[in-house]
C-alpha cells in the first residue's frame, strides 16, 4: 500500500524540524479554554491546564492555578480541550523500506489530534520506532506495535505458534497479532503460551476457532467485529466457509436480533474488547460509489497510484456476484446493531478505524469511526470515550492517559466546536499537544499542506 510521491518529502521534513511551538520540556499554560477531562461529561468553563516536562502539571479555573515564570501561554478563548485520540487500528509503514511514507502517515495522524496509534502490523523497525516517538526525536504519535503477524501461514503448527510467542515477547513487541487461517490447535498454544508470558493477543477470528472459543481463551480484542456475523447465524442455515465472505458481507441476512444480544453479553462477560472499524466497512463495502469516495477532501492527501487502486479495490467488491446495495445496507445495519448492543451490554469499544486502507485516510478516518459510532446510537461522550479513556483502560493506564488531569499526559486537542453537542466538530482542530509538544493551528495547516497530492 506503500505507494507514495516521494518528490518534496525531505522538504516536508525540514518543514517539521521545528514545528512544535513549544518543545516538550518547556512549559506551557492553556488558559480560558473549556475543559472536557472525559472523567465525566461535564464541561469546565475558564479553565487552565498547565504542562510541564511531557505532563500535566495541574489542572483548575483560571482564577486558581499559578502559572509558571516563564512558561508558554496560550490563549485558549473559550474554545474545547479534550485528550488526544486513539487509532486502535493503524498500519505502520515499515521505517527501514519506506521511511518517508512513514513519516507522511505519522503527521496525517498528528495533524488530525490522533496521539496514540496501536500498530496492528508490527515489523522489527518498529521497535525503534516506538522509542523514537517516546524521545520526541520523531513526530508522530505513541506507538504501541504488535510483533509480525500469526496467521495460517506464518504459523503452521502448535509448537511453532508457542516458539513465535517467545521470539515476539523476548523482541520486545506490546502484543500479538493473529490474522485469519490459525488452527484451533495453533491457536490454543499461542493462547497458553500468551497467558503464561502475560502478552496480549488480538486481532482476527479464524474460522477454525470460531468467535465462542475465542472469548473463552481471553484475547485482548477482537478486531472488525469478525467472527460474529458467523455467530449470530443460525448453525444449520450457514453455507460453508468459503462462502462467508468478507467478514461475513453475504451471510448478514442470517443474522438474528436474539443472537447480537447473546453474544453481546457473552462478550462482556468474557472482558474482550472490540474495535470495530466501522468506517473500513462503510468505505469498502458500502453502497457509495468509488467516484463518490474519491471526491472527499482527504482524498488530497493519497498518491493518485493509491487512489486508484483504493477504487480498483472497491470496485472489485462491488462487482462481486452475490453484492447489491440492499444487501450492503443491511451488512451495515447488523453491525451498527451490535456495537449498539456490545455498548449496551457494557463490553468495551475502542475507537479503530484501520488505516491506511481502502479510502481510509491516516486521522481522517478516525473522525469518520466516531460519527459512525454515533450513528449507531452511542451519545457523542460516549463515542469520545472508545478513544480516549477506554484506551487508557484497554492498556492498564487509567488516570495516566486519556484524560485530562493533573499527572496525566499531555496529549491533547484544542477544538472550535463542542464535540459533545456534535461529533463532528472533533475535526475542527486548533491545536494539538503531543507529549507536551505545542502545534498551533498555523502549524497544523502547513503541516497538511505540505503533505498534499495533486488532485485529478
Amino acid at each position: 500500500m506503500a505507494i507514495i510521491r516521494r518528490a518534496g518529502l525531505a522538504a516536508v521534513l525540514a518543514v517539521f524540524a521545528g514545528a512544535p511551538l513549544a518543545a516538550a520540556a518547556e512549559a506551557v499554560a492553556i488558559t480560558g479554554a473549556r475543559v472536557i477531562t472525559m472523567r465525566s461529561a461535564e464541561i469546565l468553563p475558564d479553565h487552565t491546564v498547565v504542562v510541564i516536562d511531557g505532563a500535566i502539571a495541574s489542572v483548575g479555573p483560571d482564577s486558581g492555578v499559578r502559572i509558571p515564570d516563564g512558561a508558554i501561554t496560550i490563549d485558549g478563548g473559550g474554545r474545547y480541550l479534550i485528550p488526544g485520540l486513539a487509532e486502535m487500528h493503524a498500519h505502520v509503514p515499515d521505517p527501514v523500506a519506506d521511511g518517508e511514507y512513514l513519516d507522511r502517515v505519522l503527521q496525517l495522524y498528528v495533524a488530525n489530534g490522533i496521539t496514540l496509534i496501536r500498530g496492528m502490523l508490527g515489523r522489527p523497525g518498529h521497535l525503534d520506532l516506538r522509542d523514537q516517538l517516546a524521545a520526541n526525536t520523531r513526530i508522530g504519535p505513541r506507538l504501541i506495535t504488535s510483533g509480525p503477524s500469526l496467521n495460517g501461514r506464518s504459523v503452521t503448527s502448535p509448537e511453532e505458534g508457542s516458539r513465535m510467542v517467545r521470539e515476539q515477547e523476548a523482541a520486545g513487541y506490546d502484543f500479538l497479532k493473529l490474522h485469519p487461517g490459525l488452527s484451533l490447535a495453533a491457536f490454543n498454544a499461542i493462547a497458553a503460551e500468551a497467558k503464561r508470558l502475560g502478552m496480549p493477543f488480538a486481532g482476527h477470528v479464524s474460522v477454525d476457532v470460531g468467535l465462542e472459543r475465542t472469548l473463552e481463551a481471553g484475547q485482548a480484542s477482537i478486531d472488525h467485529l469478525d467472527g460474529y456475523m458467523q455467530a449470530l447465524a443460525p448453525a444449520d442455515e450457514l453455507p460453508v466457509p468459503a462462502e462467508w465472505g468478507f467478514f461475513g458481507f453475504p451471510i448478514a441476512t442470517l443474522a438474528r436480533d436474539a443472537s447480537i444480544t447473546d453474544w453481546a453479553a457473552r462478550t462482556a462477560s468474557a472482558g474482550v474488547w472490540n474495535v470495530p472499524t466501522q468506517a473500513l466497512m462503510v468505505n469498502w463495502a458500502g453502497p457509495e460509489a468509488s467516484r463518490q469516495l474519491l471526491l472527499r477532501p482527504e482524498m488530497r492527501f493519497v498518491a493518485p497510484e493509491l487512489r486508484a487502486e483504493y477504487a480498483r479495490r472497491k470496485n472489485q467488491i462491488v462487482g462481486a456476484g452475490k453484492y447489491s446495495p440492499e444487501l450492503a445496507t443491511h451488512f451495515l445495519k447488523v453491525r451498527s446493531q451490535l456495537i449498539l448492543a456490545l455498548h449496551k451490554a457494557g463490553a468495551g469499544l475502542l475507537l479503530g478505524s484501520d488505516a491506511p486502507q481502502v479510502f481510509n485516510v491516516p486521522g481522517f478516518s478516525v473522525h469518520q469511526e466516531l460519527e459512525l459510532l454515533v450513528a449507531a446510537g452511542l451519545s457523542p461522550y460516549e463515542a469520545l470515550l472508545t478513544g480516549t479513556a477506554n484506551p487508557a483502560e484497554f492498556f492498564g493506564e487509567a488516570g495516566e492517559s486519556g484524560i485530562i488531569a493533573a499527572g496525566a499526559g499531555a496529549d491533547f486537542i484544542l477544538l472550535r466546536g463542542n464535540p459533545l453537542e456534535s461529533i463532528g466538530n472533533t475535526r475542527s482542530i486548533d491545536g494539538v499537544m503531543l507529549r507536551g509538544q505545542w502545534f498551533d493551528h498555523a502549524a497544523l495547516e502547513s503541516m497538511l499542506a505540505a503533505l498534499e497530492y495533486p488532485t485529478q
